[in-house]
């Protein structure tokens, strides 16, 4: 009973947690500092396995209410998700954020923790083969959109290197273990349909490795990662693209259905040759010091200006209350 108890209460807590987060991705423009915090949290809860094994436990339910951009084709901003695992509603809130927050200054900060947090759910799930029961192509979808996004602004800042790097592992997670934890094998059939249906998206990438490589700026060994990530996802594509074409052709479709693409894609599983990637399942854990501590330094003083001019409000508002009750008491 105290199990449960402890439990109950760890769940609530987390599960507040999330509905607070996403009420703040949900206008990241005036809260930016309140998300990057919010990052920073999910990257320590992802972390920690303890953290994972209770948001991945099925039986451990907990209504969570999920704030969402306003979008004209959405009717209401806010919906309650009641029977899914705390993991679920977190790859939710992560997809939800990668959809709703395509603007020209874009954040490639949060997005950068918004990847990683992705990437040490996918690492969990890959140790201890948990198999979540969720939509993964939205989450692919999110991703491939904001990556072709991003790289449509045609940024001159070779940071957002590193965001494409973090894509292309979480691709190659999928695409060499995802055996591991992806629900049924015909998850397979469709992350790769959806790898060929936006091939695009990643050649786009390859040519802006390509782009930044050629410059020989300090960023070489970067764009060299990048190109390396990207190769599985290009092999895929090179291989099934023209048994794809060949098959329109001598059956005299233009564009074959999802399911056709499907069928041809497991009918040549067995010629596919691909690259194994070190370390995809290792990552550098969480540390505010060097990177955050500036951050954190601004968001102090911040909290302790605001505190101060708060406390001197209410002491002047109850200094002049004071005052003017003993006028009114000497006017009597």
């Amino acid at each position: 009973a105290v199990v449960s108890t402890q439990s109950a209460h760890y769940g609530r807590g987390i599960s507040t947690f999330l509905t607070f987060s996403s009420l703040i991705f949900s206008n990241v423009r005036d809260n930016l500092a309140a998300a990057q915090l919010c990052f920073d949290i999910l990257l320590c809860v992802s972390e920690d396995n303890y953290a994972n094994a209770f948001m991945h436990d099925e039986n451990q339910v907990f209504p969570v209410f999920i704030y969402r951009t306003k979008l004209r084709h959405r009717k209401d901003n806010k919906k309650e998700l009641t029977a899914m695992s705390l993991a679920y509603i977190l790859l939710d809130l992560t997809s939800e954020f990668l959809m709703t927050n395509l603007t020209k200054n874009f954040p490639f900060e949060l997005y950068s923790k918004c990847y990683r947090v992705i990437h040490r759910i996918l690492c969990y799930q890959k140790k201890c083969r948990v198999r979540l029961n969720y939509p993964w192509e939205t989450l692919w979808n999110s991703i491939i959109s904001a990556v072709k996004w991003s790289n449509s602004l045609k940024l001159d800042d070779p940071e957002i290197i590193n965001n494409y790097i973090q894509v292309g592992r979480i691709f190659n997670m999928f695409v060499m273990y995802g055996d591991t934890f992806l629900p049924n094998p015909g998850s397979y059939d469709e992350l790769y349909y959806e790898l060929l249906r936006q091939h695009g998206v990643f050649d786009a990438l390859n040519e802006t490795g390509l782009k930044y490589l050629e410059k020989g700026n300090t960023h070489k060994e970067a764009c060299k990662e990048l190109l390396s990530n990207l190769h599985n996802v290009r092999a895929i594509v090179n291989h099934f693209s023209p048994k794809i074409e060949a098959w329109s052709t001598a059956n005299k479709i233009s564009t074959p259905t999802p399911e056709e693409v499907m069928d041809i894609v497991r009918s040549n599983y067995d010629t596919l040759t691909l690259k194994l990637q070190d370390g995809l399942d290792h990552f550098e854990r969480y540390s505010e010091v060097p990177k955050e501590q500036q951050f954190f330094t601004n968001l102090i003083r911040k909290i302790t200006k605001d505190k101060r001019e708060t406390t001197t409000v209410q002491i002047e508002t109850t200094a002049y209350h004071k005052f003017t009750t003993v006028s009114n008491i000497g006017q009597c």
